[in-house]
């Protein structure tokens, strides 16, 4: 079947989405299908229908870039493009586009390794303290606020080890930060600083994100999770603020995800 982007809209909103919703979203663009809107690309008319999803609220695309500062410790808020598929390239082209006229209703944060892409009319607001930090997912960043927002998380046709704020759930209850390692970020105007970028880091009981599947079983009993499609894509709608006090509960009760050194 070939969707535009007003099937995708009526796909998203049958979710449960509403209007003024805060929502983050990873994707596979693939697995959406084949998307054709005329004078667009698929990854395109998809954003579309998940800013017309959440009109009223903030939609956040991340646009992480944790593999592409390794080798080359830079971070251009313009040219580092994302590492984590079509749809967030896109999104920071969007961002570009904006910030070249003027319009802050999309913006790209200033984080070194874990940019989003924050459309709405708060993405001002809710990107600006990024620039803070040198932690990948700061409290008072952008997870952090989605998640004070009671915010979404859509999945859509990928699982819950693509969902970022597991690790945002991690370094919540990290006790000990990774060291600190120099940067050369860059911003729209050319202007060069140094700064310094950590790794995540999480408690003993975390592990990576290949493992995080096995969360998936307790959040879907507690309601914390909940499934659908969007195009051909299988979907899945987290809700924040239940899937963060049930995964902290879990560790604090002495929960391990079983992992190879742990079977």
């Amino acid at each position: 079947m070939i969707y535009n982007t007003e099937q995708l809209l009526s796909h998203i909103k049958a979710l449960g989405i509403k209007d003024d919703d805060y929502m983050v979203v990873h994707t596979s663009l693939k697995s959406v299908g084949k998307i054709d809107e005329c004078g667009k690309t698929g990854a395109e008319a998809l954003i579309d229908a998940l800013r017309l999803s959440v009109k009223n609220g903030l939609l956040a695309i991340p646009s992480f870039t944790y593999s592409n500062i390794r080798e080359v410790p830079i971070f251009d808020r313009r040219n580092t493009m994302p590492c984590v598929g079509a749809v967030p390239t896109v999104a920071v082209q969007l961002a570009n586009k904006a910030h070249d006229i003027g319009d802050n209703t999309c913006i790209r944060s200033f984080n070194l390794s874990h940019s989003v892409v924050a459309f709405g009319k708060d993405a001002y607001e809710f990107t600006k303290d990024e620039v803070k930090s040198d932690s990948p997912m700061p409290e008072f960043g952008c997870y952090g606020n989605l998640l004070r927002q009671n915010g979404k998380i859509l999945l859509i046709g990928v699982g819950l080890t693509s969902c970022s704020f597991i690790h945002y759930i991690d370094a919540r209850m990290a006790t000990t930060p990774t060291e600190p390692y120099p940067i050369t970020a860059i911003d729209y105007d050319g202007a060069r600083y140094s700064r310094f970028a950590r790794n995540a880091y999480g408690p003993k009981s975390s592990a990576p994100s290949r493992y995080y599947g096995q969360y998936e079983s307790y959040l879907r009993d507690a309601g914390a999770v909940t499934y659908g499609k969007i195009g051909d894509a299988d979907t899945m709608v987290c809700d924040m603020r239940k899937m963060s006090d049930i995964i902290t509960d879990m560790h604090k009760n002495g929960f391990y995800l079983v992992t190879e050194d742990r079977k």
